[in-house]
């Protein structure tokens, strides 16, 4: 049968014009062939703006994970007990007159109170850090919920769509990142900027 290769129609055999298109008919249609979409070059006022965003990101945020505060936290906690047990049994000592030292007794009750609140902060330092286990528990289930879906939806080809191959390395680092946190914050909205200043960079390290 013969085809009309502009509006596509089939015509009853012996039949060699299309009145329509006004063109002659085929014997049949070639399917033309799908073009590759061709990169649209970003201005260069958009790649500076960006650059200068993300590097002014990149040094005002820094994450501190809830792992790295309960063990600040705890290391804290510690040094206080130590310090105001020791300090607190010293003076004790001097206070009843086991030790001598070149201080009066209005002295050495001061620096006793000091070390006896040194114990009391230690006290108040274990129970934050008691208290930061849920953080933590809250922190890896949100990371490896973050890490499925990365899985799925930062792929290598997703983010590079539409950045030229001759693009310098710095300024596609600024892009592709852009690109990540585009899809991560609307995702997972919890999320903090420096958190995600943070998973943005581990992201682009695995994938490049």
């Amino acid at each position: 049968m013969p085809w009309c290769p502009v509006c596509k129609n089939e015509y009853i055999e012996g039949k060699t014009h299309c009145p329509d298109c006004d063109v002659d008919l085929v014997d049949e249609l070639v399917e033309d062939p799908e073009e590759e979409p061709v990169p649209v070059p970003i201005p260069a006022e958009e790649l500076a703006d960006l650059a200068a965003r993300t590097a002014s990101a990149s040094q005002m945020n820094t994450h501190v994970s809830a792992k790295e505060r309960h063990a600040d936290t705890r290391s804290s906690a510690w040094t206080f007990l130590i310090v105001g047990a020791v300090g607190f049994a010293f003076i004790t000592l001097a206070l009843l007159g086991i030790i001598r030292l070149p201080l009066n007794t209005f002295s050495l009750a001061v620096m006793e109170g000091m070390f006896f609140l040194f114990l009391i902060f230690a006290v108040a330092s274990f129970k934050n850090a008691m208290k930061m286990l849920d953080d933590i528990s809250r922190e890896d289930d949100l990371e490896t919920r973050i890490k499925e879906w990365a899985k799925e939806h930062l792929t290598l080809e997703e983010l590079t769509d539409g950045i030229p191959e001759d693009t310098p390395e710095e300024m596609h680092y600024f892009l592709v990142s852009e690109a990540i946190r585009k899809r991560l914050m609307p995702a997972f909205p919890e999320v903090d900027d420096a958190y995600a200043e943070q998973l943005t960079e581990d992201f682009y390290n695995e994938l490049f």
